[in-house]
């Protein structure tokens, strides 16, 4: 493990790298939902988005690497560590928000499954008649706590999902819920997070983002102009219009 780092104020001063998964798809050639979107690898460009950015961080230093334990973390992760000998560990907390495998309680409209996240602040809101968003942020933020709490690591690669990614930039950004719809993590995204911490006790004094949305492909976000849940909505809807 690399010697620790400290803030002007000797705040113990921790970096988290955090990844959102590469490309998967969650609609079947047929235009259909998958069956179970937990269970869903990365695709081809998934792959090579993984092995990217490998490369991009391969004069990076990990003291650790953690994952949700669902298959696109793992790997995603595999993809971006390969050529490290490093353990990766699970945190199921860390697990992406849960729509309804009910279809009757989807949305109505494709519209409403474009921007499913922009009501996460409302009082009871769900994702797609599943997981309530509250919920949600108390379970990934239980999970990070577990993180911080862990004394064996200074820079920490942790790659995990869209929703999860958010909730931790809106901790670290103090907005809760507020922002949650207001970021975009593309696929194979890094953000980075400074976290601040009294030496003596733990206790989280300060956080700092360096870095957001980092890919390294399409850097300048060039030729990116939909969200990936608009483009998941016009990749369904396209399927529908074919059949």
């Amino acid at each position: 493990m690399e010697g620790p780092r400290y803030a002007s104020d000797g705040a113990l001063r921790r970096r988290i790298y955090l990844f959102r998964h590469g490309d998967v798809s969650y609609v079947t050639p047929e235009g259909e939902r998958v069956p179970d979107p937990r269970v869903v690898p990365l695709t081809d460009w998934g792959q090579e988005q993984a092995k990217e950015m490998g490369a991009f961080l391969a004069s990076v230093h990990f003291d650790k690497a953690a994952c949700s334990g669902l298959l696109r973390t793992v790997q995603t992760a595999k993809g971006i560590l390969s050529g490290r000998d490093m353990e990766l560990i699970e945190v199921p907390e860390m697990e992406e928000i849960r729509s309804s495998p009910d279809r009757s309680k989807m949305p109505a409209t494709l519209a409403e499954a474009a921007y499913a996240f922009m009501i996460a602040h409302e009082p009871g809101a769900t994702y797609r008649g599943g997981e309530a968003f509250q919920d949600f942020e108390n379970r990934v933020l239980g999970g990070l706590n577990e993180i911080i709490a862990w004394d064996d690591w200074h820079s920490l690669a942790l790659v995990l999902h869209g929703g999860v990614n958010r909730i931790i930039l809106s901790w670290a950004l103090k907005t809760g819920l507020h922002s949650f719809g207001n970021f975009e993590q593309n696929t194979c995204c890094l953000n980075i997070i400074d976290v601040d911490s009294d030496p003596d006790t733990n206790e989280v004094v300060r956080t700092l983002v360096r870095g957001f949305n980092i890919t390294a492909y399409d850097t300048a976000r060039q030729n990116d102009h939909l969200t990936t849940l608009e483009a998941g909505a016009a990749k369904y809807r396209n399927l529908i219009e074919k059949k």
